[in-house]
């Protein structure tokens, strides 16, 4: 089966370990090079001109500060890149909307399928609720930033789809990396990073393939794709890739 190659920017990050042990066993994904700010093992920020192997897919969990280099890093490569990292500017954020005009970026809110499902389900109960205001009330591992790129999304696309109101109250309270929202009597909860890195590795698959300059979401990766299970997807792509491969 083809794999999909990925440069990970934040490779000694939390994500990005537990990817590290997920492509040990993955068929259809592997991290050929990793970046980061202070590892002998890898990349530094300012040597990503030395960079050597051949990549398909940039994934970038790492600092706002390294943020300018890897997105102009993805442009120069013409390479398709994830955004995870959290904290960026209204400057940085232009210059990943300008960046879609150029390369294919994914940059969402949420990468997580399961809150995917959550979020279609608040939509759905917003939609077909008498109230015009809504509570988001999202509660986290302590040292999360807040309010979460989740929470944001959640309240950004009630607003554009419905016109109705709403507002986040977020807390950080757990010792242990918990996540969970809740609107009502609707609620999603993850666990830990390790969910988190398989579904960036779907996304990545995904994302090699897409040869749209614009900037996507996980809804838009599903639309456009036609996908209804995101992991599903992915090995089938794989799969059909090689295929097509073996015959050449």
């Amino acid at each position: 089966m083809k794999k999909v190659k990925i440069l990970w920017s934040g490779i000694t990050g939390r994500t990005a370990t537990h990817a590290k042990e997920i492509i040990k066993e993955c068929p259809y994904a592997e991290i050929v090079a990793g970046v980061c700010r202070n590892n002998l093992e890898y990349y530094h920020y300012d040597e990503l001109d030395k960079i050597n192997e051949e990549f398909d897919v940039i994934v970038d969990f790492s600092n706002p500060k390294q943020f300018d280099k890897m997105i102009k890093f993805a442009i120069e490569n013409n390479k398709p890149i994830i955004l995870g990292t959290a904290g960026l500017t209204d400057e940085q954020v232009k210059k990943y909307e300008d960046a879609a005009k150029i390369i294919p970026v994914f940059r969402g809110g949420n990468f997580r399928s399961k809150v995917k499902v959550f979020i279609d389900k608040v939509l759905e109960y917003v939609k077909s609720c008498d109230k015009d205001e809504f509570e988001i009330v999202e509660t986290h591992y302590k040292g999360k930033k807040v309010p979460s790129e989740t929470a944001k999304v959640i309240a950004k696309r009630i607003k554009d789809e419905t016109g109705k109101k709403s507002s986040i109250k977020s807390y950080c309270i757990y010792d242990d990396l918990i996540n969970d929202w809740r609107v009502d009597d609707l609620s999603c909860r993850v666990e830990s990073f390790y969910e988190l890195a398989e579904d960036i590795l779907d996304i990545a698959l995904v994302m090699k393939y897409q040869t749209s300059t614009q900037l996507y979401d996980l809804d838009g990766l599903y639309r456009e794709n036609n996908i209804t299970n995101l992991h599903e997807y992915a090995i089938k792509y794989a799969e059909e890739d090689d295929k097509i491969n073996k015959k050449m």
